[in-house]
Formats: C-alpha cells, sequence, structure tokens
C-alpha cells in the first residue's frame, strides 16, 4: 500500500535534530533528496529512498546505504530540477497524501526561497505540503481553502501573499483579526500576528497564501470554503 505520510530530508540546516528525529519517526517513509541522507545517518534513522544526484553526499555513506538495501534513484548532474523537486516528484507519484520538508533552508537565499515556493507548485495542490524549520512550520492556503491552525496562545503566524492580489482574506483566533480583506504581494501588514486562542482559522477567497507559524506544537487542518 503507498505511504500516506512521507517525510523528505534535504540537506540544509536542521536546528533541532531531536525533533527533526520525532518528526521522521511518525511518518510511514522517509525519503532523502542527495546529502540529506547525511543528516538521516546522524541522527541514526534509516532512509528508505535517496534521490539525486549524488554530488554532495559522502560516497561512503552512499556504500553503507547500499550495503543496507536502501534504494537510490540517481540522476545526472546536469539536470532541470533541484533534487528536492525531484523526490517531492518521486513521492507524489508513489501516493503520499502528507508530505513534510526537512532541511530546506541554509545560507543560500536563492536555493532556501525556491525550497519555500515548492509548496506553491499547482499540481500538489491536493497533497498536504509542509516546510518544516526548527518550531517554524510553513504551508499555502489556495483559492477558496479554510485552515485552522492549531498551537499555543502566544504563538506566532504570518501571511504572506504569493500572487499580486490575495482577496477575501479571515483570519481569527488572533490578536490582530482581519475580515474580507485585499492583501497584495510584498505587504507586510500580516507578519508577526500571534493566537490569542488555541486555534487561528485562515480563510482565503481568491490568490495564494503562504502561512507560517512559529510554536512549539502545531497541527494544520485544510478545508474547503
Amino acid at each position: 500500500m503507498a505511504a500516506q505520510h512521507v517525510v523528505i530530508l534535504a540537506n540544509g540546516q536542521l536546528s533541532d535534530l531531536q525533533r527533526a528525529r520525532q518528526r521522521i519517526q511518525t511518518a510511514d517513509r522517509l525519503i532523502c533528496a542527495d546529502a540529506g541522507a547525511a543528516h538521516a545517518i546522524a541522527m541514526g534513522v534509516m532512509p528508505d529512498l535517496v534521490v539525486g544526484d549524488l554530488d554532495s553526499l559522502n560516497p561512503d555513506h552512499c556504500t553503507m546505504l547500499e550495503a543496507a538495501g536502501v534504494r537510490f534513484e540517481v540522476y545526472p548532474k546536469l539536470k532541470d530540477k533541484t533534487d528536492l523537486e525531484l523526490a517531492l516528484h518521486l513521492a507524489v507519484a508513489e501516493g503520499a497524501a502528507r508530505i513534510d520538508l526537512l532541511g530546506t533552508q541554509g545560507g543560500r537565499l536563492d536555493q532556501s526561497l525556491a525550497n519555500l515556493l515548492l509548496l506553491a507548485r499547482p499540481e500538489w495542490q491536493t497533497v498536504r505540503l509542509h516546510v518544516i524549520e526548527g518550531d517554524q512550520t510553513a504551508w499555502v492556503v489556495r483559492s477558496g481553502q479554510a485552515s485552522v491552525v492549531s498551537g499555543a496562545i502566544g504563538d506566532s503566524l504570518s501571511l504572506l501573499p504569493l500572487t499580486p492580489e490575495v482577496g477575501g482574506v479571515s483570519l481569527s483566533g488572533v490578536r490582530w483579526p482581519l475580515s474580507d480583506r485585499t492583501l497584495r504581494l510584498g505587504d507586510t501588514l500580516t507578519i508577526s500576528n500571534e493566537l490569542i486562542e488555541a486555534s487561528a482559522r485562515v480563510e482565503v477567497g481568491t490568490g495564494l497564501l503562504l502561512i507560517v507559524h512559529r510554536g512549539n506544537a502545531c497541527s494544520v487542518d485544510f478545508y474547503q470554503k
């Protein structure tokens, strides 16, 4: 049976190894994008699959993983997709319903932004995609959707428009609520809001909205408006 909950581990920074290990242990399957496998080895967990051109994975690690029976999907170095995007395509094709992306952020601004923007790809709109960085979780809410995030009072919640306009935005359960508001690309109005209840609800009429929650625990549900 196809795995439902997949963690994809990239080669970026992992600020909290214990939190990352716990996230992996709750998943059905672990896919590593190239040298994300080195993070897995450091945490004492074994990937089910390694995807990429293997240009940054230590050959000794490759040998060890191959001996353990780990599956590899190897691509040429001259390719038109990043290792992380290739891993995402494969996970979706093999039936993942929820994918958590770990280790996507690091020292390169271009790669960090590109990894976040993978959440916005229209062909993956039926998959629950999250970028998780330490105590931060990011996801996208699309036209006609509502999202409820459960956390703790005092947690931070930010909304970032990804389209020129995001219309019909309503936000409740926070210190600064919104009702049928239009947000525009580049607006900073909705950065660093704060939960005043155990959950907050975000509704989007039209457009694409990136949500970032910061707190020790985060649970996200999606609904059609």
